[in-house]
């Protein structure tokens, strides 16, 4: 016969159990080793810079492994133009959707700094959204679907082809997100609330690719500048008046150390030029 302190450490250790369970799923890493990261390239770059290229490429690697970064875009840019873009890892995770060079990232607090600069550069990638275009699902807002009819509408609906697929976004978007808990992506992931996309451009969801910003920065000079949404960084631009190169990092996860892997792609090809 079970006494009632016995039924209390019975429930005790199913819930420690439980909770040991959900800490070994929100934390399984999305790549185990570098090689299974895939990458997208863009226009091969000059044959001056493949070593640097391929220094950099391992810094990139190493910290999608580190940070279990869903996926992150680089662009590197020397005497006016973009020599080296590659997107690593996938856009929108559930349906292996992967990074290109034209990927469009948000680049929230950013947008201050590049959207003036939109029309007169031509920065093609460059824009604003409306939040909705980056967040179909209305995710954390009054207008998201009730649990149970979202898990009806990927269970069965949507296999069945009785309503429409919500992602991979269209127009090559990065689908965003945050870490499951406190500031760090190894902890897991959820999707980004749209008021998040949303709060830095009069609730509008500005975006850019790596190219771009690397374009926006040599033609203006501009100094390094990070981009933050729902309280991490999401994209840093280095630019290096001591080797002229200007590197772009952008990340579909909040508190991704993208000016540490910026600065770290920088100093590849800086390395070059000494």
């Amino acid at each position: 016969m079970k006494t009632p302190a016995m039924k209390r450490v019975k429930s005790v250790t199913l819930f420690a159990i439980g909770v040991t369970i959900a800490a070994v799923v929100v934390t399984a890493a999305l790549f185990s080793q570098s090689q299974e990261v895939p990458s997208v390239v863009g226009p091969a770059p000059p044959p001056i810079y493949t070593a640097a290229v391929e220094r950099a490429r391992a810094i990139v690697r190493a910290a999608v492994l580190e940070q279990n970064l869903p996926g992150v875009s680089v662009a590197v840019g020397a005497d006016g133009k973009v020599v080296w873009a590659e997107g690593f890892g996938w856009r929108d995770v559930g349906t292996r959707a992967p990074v290109t060079p034209n990927t469009r990232f948000n680049i929230g607090t950013a947008a201050s700094a590049v959207m003036a600069a939109v029309q007169p550069l031509g920065l093609t990638h460059t824009s604003a959204d409306p939040a909705a275009v980056w967040s179909p699902e209305a995710i954390g807002e009054p207008g998201e679907d009730f649990p149970p009819l979202t898990f009806i509408r990927h269970t069965f609906l949507q296999p069945m082809g009785l309503a429409p697929e919500e992602y991979p976004l269209p127009g090559d978007r990065a689908t965003f997100y945050v870490p499951r808990s406190d500031d760090n992506p190894r902890r897991g992931r959820r999707l980004m609330y749209m008021r998040d996309l949303a709060c830095c451009a009069n609730g509008m969801a500005f975006y850019s690719t790596p190219s771009d910003l690397v374009l926006f920065a040599m033609k203006t000079n501009h100094p390094s500048v990070n981009g933050r949404l729902a309280g991490g960084t999401v994209m840093s631009l280095v630019t290096r008046p001591d080797s002229g190169f200007v590197v772009a990092v952008t990340s579909n996860i909040a508190y991704a150390n993208t000016p540490s892997v910026a600065l770290h792609v920088g100093d590849a090809f800086a390395s070059q030029t000494r």
